[in-house]
């Protein structure tokens, strides 16, 4: 498809001119085909640690003519403790309020997350930002991709509050590709599938949604094994040597408020 065909076929998007990778008043489209360097860095050389089973490894993160590819496999390093090593894609910039989307096709493995989200926190902030965790996420845990999970934090750094909800689609996600957003406003987040609304969250005073004001947010993707003391969440994720998989993703785009709206 021409990028003009993809451009108007996209959606939930209006995009504003016709470069393969544009930044331009702030809106961004890219393909995913290879690694802008001006816009992305890949996590490399170091792991997070629980619930996360697996360090980050640049080389886990590979691009080509369909798009952008996330491995998990196993790898170890006999430097740490982590068999597995898996990839994370990362902003260089933070942003504000605006839409999000990318195309993707996580992995159907129990114990494997596959994600697209939002972040900033006390390690990953702007020089205006607070400091403070907040989040806002597309998830798939790997032992049901007929379920998407959405989540926000505010100001939170001991997640000891989350807003979990569960969607459950009329696909498998892992099978095709399809498009996922997120429109954050000053009152609002909203969760958009293949240009359609699945869930949407208000700002109230007793429980507030990420401001921009507070902090900006990175823009991230990654792919990641599971503790098994986690496993009620995601699955247990079976350690096995033999195991290598990989999430899709490709076409990701943010136009800033107020110029984004959704649609079919």
């Amino acid at each position: 498809m021409s990028l003009r065909s993809l451009l108007h076929t996209a959606g939930l998007f209006n995009m504003l001119t016709m470069s393969p990778f544009l930044l331009a008043g702030n809106s961004i489209t890219d393909p995913l085909t290879a690694l802008h360097t001006a816009l992305w860095w890949k996590s490399d050389g170091w792991c997070n640690g629980f619930p996360f089973d697996n360090r980050w490894e640049g080389e886990a993160i590979s691009h080509s003519a369909d798009g952008m590819a996330i491995t998990l496999s196993h790898s170890p390093n006999g430097a740490d403790e982590f068999e597995f090593q898996s990839g994370e894609l990362r902003s260089h910039e933070f942003y504000g309020y605006g839409c999000y989307e990318v195309e993707m096709k996580p992995i159907a493995e129990p114990g494997v997350v596959s994600s697209f989200f939002l972040f900033a926190g006390p390690y990953d902030k702007p020089e205006d930002g607070n400091g403070k965790h907040n989040e806002i996420d597309i998830e798939f845990l790997g032992h049901n991709t007929s379920v998407m999970q959405v989540n926000f934090w505010t100001n939170h750094d001991s997640q000891a509050r989350s807003h979990e909800h569960l969607i459950y689609l009329d696909f498998d996600a892992s099978q095709d590709f399809h498009r996922y957003g997120i429109k954050w406003t000053k009152d609002a987040i909203s969760w958009y599938i293949d240009g359609k609304l699945v869930h949407s969250v208000q700002s109230t005073g007793d429980d507030p949604t990420p401001s921009a004001a507070d902090s900006r947010l990175r823009i991230m993707a990654n792919v990641w094994a599971t503790n098994h003391q986690i496993s009620n969440w995601a699955g247990e994720f079976s350690q096995n040597p033999a195991t290598t998989v990989t999430a899709e993703y490709k076409n990701f785009r943010f136009v800033p408020a107020p110029t984004c709206a959704q649609g079919n």
